[in-house]
This record gives C-alpha cells, structure tokens and sequence, in this order.
C-alpha cells in the first residue's frame, strides 16, 4: 500500500480555514454620537418673559435648550415640536412649541433628545399663553404670528444634542384641576385617576360627525368634578380605536386653543384606563335645558328670594348648564336659589359631592355678588326661608379666573349626613350697583358613593 502525504502547504491552509471558523465574530463598534456641544447662553424663561402676543424677530446670537416631549411618529402631532425644560427643585419646567414645515421629525429629534436652538432671526410670539418659536407668518387679513421654519432652515436652528433624558426625568404627575393652568403649556403630563365622560361610551377616539379643525375632542373627567379636552387629530394611528370605559392614568401634552386647554397624547400608549369606572348615583348635567328659559327640571327648585330673576338654562356650543345672571337689570338685591330633588344619603357611604362652576362679567369678589352652596334635611320643597341650610366648602371661580371657564367644585364630603337631603346653589347680587353684578354658571352636578 502506498502512503499518501498531504502537502504541508494546504495542511497549513485548513489550520488557517478552521481556526477562522470557530473563532468569535469581531464586536461592531459602539455607536458614536457626534453632534456638536453648543454653549447655551439664555434661558428660556428669559425668552418667554420678553415674549409677547405680537410676534417679534429675536435679534441677539442666543442659544438655549431643551427637551423633546412630542412626536408625530403616531399622527397626533403635525408639523410641530413641543420642548420643555428640565425642572429642578425651585424651576418647574417651561415649555414651548416650534412649528416646522417638516413631517417625520421624530427620526432626528427623538423623545426626551436635548436641542440646543438657534435663536437669531428667528421669531417668538405667545399664543394663547404659549410660547412659540420659529418663522413669521403673515396671513391673507395681514395678521402676523410665529409660522414653519422651513425644510431648508430647520436643521440649522434646531440642533440635536447627544444626551437623551428618560420620560421618567421629564414628565410630571398632576391632576386635571392643577393642569388648567398656562404655565404648563407644552409640557410633558400625566393626569391621575381620570376618565372619559359616560357619552364617549362606545365611541372611537376621532369621529367625523364630532370634527373640530380636523380632531375630535372628547373629555376627560376626574371625581372632583375637573374636566379637560382629550384632543385626537383624524391621522392619528389610533384614531379609529374605540374609547376606553375604564379609569386610570393618562399622559399627553398639554395645549390651549381659545380659552380651552387641550390634552394630546403622543400615542394609544398614552392612555392607560384599565381601572373600575366611578359611576355617580345622582347626576345632572343639564343637557335637556333650553337656552335663555327658566328651569323646569323634575324635582329641582327654582326659587327666587329676592329681586324676580330665576336660575335659567344656558347653551353654549351645545353644551347646556344653569346660570343665573343679572347684568343690566336694576333691582338693588336679586337671591336665586337651584335645590336638587331629594338625596337619599343612607343607601350610600362615603359620599363625594362634586360640580363645575363658571363665571363671567364678575367685577369683584364680595359676599354681596356670590355663588354659595348649602345642604339641608328639612326643606319640605316650598318654604326655603324656614328650611335649616348648612353651608359646604367648594371651589368656586373668583373675578380672576377667565370667564366660562369651568372650575372644579373638588370633592366635597356629605359622610357626616344621613337621611334625605337637598343640595342648594344660592347666588346673591345686584343689578342696581354695577360692581355687584354679573353671572355664575354651574354644570355636572354629581354624588358618588358606595353602595349600603
């Protein structure tokens, strides 16, 4: 037999062959950042204090930063960009938005990226008590106001840093009645132990018979009688989902349009209302009223005590609610009284009182032009003069807050009472003394409690 001998060579070749296939693959290389360190020398407080309601061209080489809090990568924001600043233990965060004429943002300004943005020449306005940032608009009535920045200007005025922030570090945990408030426009929020209102049972986020400048808005509610607009536009990817029934927590960000303020998640992830619903066992919310007439509900009270003005339905926007208003009339001393029906407390424990009230063309705050709230065990229906009323604590909107817009009553605890009681909504004022007058409106009077 002859042997045969494998040339050195080609042992050395498959030495070479093995020892590379068994070998681990090469690590990739870390990813690298290599956005630009820009040094930030204004504040955006600075910028929004020397802001206005008429847009102005910022003119100084100032840079500031901030963080991104919005995105358009579900549909539910469009062309704009919502920054906030960190909060620290003495500053809460300040947001503002940039409008960008530029869809797809959300691959180059990823959520909680810091920007650092480029302020000279561009434009700041307020807007509905937010600040905006960007390029000038000028539209077809030669009004002026903050407009896109351009697809050829963007990327050199807003410039992504390379730290990224959590949501954890950006976003901050409130109930709706301190949200309503314009310091925390364009910020990053997560509204607590909320709802969706009983009418939105069995509808979907976006509806086009309930369009409103191409979204549907929808409230949002808590037990303390709060609500605020949930806002969805149309191109949202969840748009067409159906409406959670139960009670949670939602985020968003929160914006204003008018005098209403807008929460508007980023995506259905947004929305977390997996919780037992909070059901009322008495409630009226004043749908079935008729505008400018006086109120003839079944069960309810409208007395007058003084003067001859009654408590009368009130429609706005198709939403009715009482009010009682007295401007222009000239009578010295007008009291009007709203009493609910019977209110049987002991088939309940735990009750929780709650309302919405308004006012508009209130010029002072006085005991003689005043919304008080009252309980009683022995009004017999006819004689409120003679009935013992006990007042309740609630809050009310003073001469400050903006007119109709709606404040949370806060829970207002009726435990302590027992048997069957009236609710009383009581307004004093005067037509006679111009200071005194003016109009409370009151909405979603509701009691929830558990079950004896």
């Amino acid at each position: 037999m002859k042997l045969r001998f494998l040339n050195p060579r080609f042992c050395v070749v498959l030495v070479l062959l093995f020892t590379s296939c068994i070998q681990e693959e090469p690590a990739l290389p870390p990813l690298e950042c290599n956005q630009p360190y820009l040094t930030v020398n204004r504040t955006v407080a600075q910028v929004r204090d020397a802001a206005d309601a008429i847009v102005t061209q910022y003119k100084y080489d100032d840079i500031i930063e901030a963080y991104v809090v919005s995105t358009d990568e579900n549909g539910n924001f469009f062309k704009t960009i919502s920054f906030q600043t960190l909060a620290t233990t003495t500053q809460p965060a300040i947001g503002f938005s940039v409008p960008v004429d530029v869809s797809n943002t959300y691959i180059d300004y990823r959520l909680g990226n810091k920007v650092y943005i480029k302020l000279k020449d561009q434009y700041t306005d307020i807007y509905y008590g937010g600040l905006r940032i960007g390029n000038i608009y000028v539209s077809s009535f030669n009004e002026g106001g903050v407009g896109r920045l351009s697809q050829n200007v963007y990327k050199n005025v807003l410039i992504a840093s390379c730290t990224q922030l959590s949501e954890a570090a950006l976003i901050k945990e409130i109930t709706i009645g301190e949200l309503m408030n314009d310091s925390y426009l364009n910020t990053l929020v997560e509204v607590t132990d909320v709802q969706f209102s009983a009418d939105t049972m069995g509808r979907h986020y976006y509806e086009s018979s309930n369009d409103v400048g191409g979204g549907t808005n929808w409230n949002l509610e808590d037990k303390l009688g709060n609500k605020i607009y949930f806002r969805t536009s149309s191109f949202a990817d969840f748009s067409t989902k159906e409406i959670p029934v139960g009670s949670g927590t939602v985020k968003g960000i929160l914006t204003k349009y008018g005098t209403d303020y807008q929460l508007v998640a980023r995506s259905e992830k947004d929305v977390n209302l997996n919780g037992k619903r909070s059901s009322p066992f008495f409630i009226e919310n004043f749908e079935t009223i008729e505008n400018n007439t006086n109120i003839n509900l079944a069960g309810w009270i409208n007395s007058v005590q003084a003067g001859s003005l009654y408590w009368q339905g009130a429609v706005f926007s198709g939403n009715g609610c009482a009010e009682y208003a007295i401007s222009g009339t000239k009578v010295t001393s007008n009291i009007g009284w709203l009493i609910t029906p019977k209110i049987d407390l002991d088939e309940y424990k735990n009750e929780l009182l709650t309302f919405r009230a308004a006012q508009h063309h209130l010029d002072v705050d006085s005991p003689l032009n005043a919304l008080d709230l009252f309980i009683s065990n022995d009004f017999d229906g006819i004689n409120v003069a003679t009935a013992t009323w006990i007042p309740l604590k609630a809050k009310l909107p003073l001469q400050a807050t903006p007119w109709y817009q709606f404040v949370g009553s806060g829970g207002i605890d009726l435990s302590s009472f027992t048997g069957k009681v009236n609710i009383a909504f009581r307004y004093t004022g005067s037509g006679k003394t111009v200071t005194l007058d003016g109009a409370f409106q009151i909405d979603d009077v509701q009691i929830y409690g558990d079950k004896q």
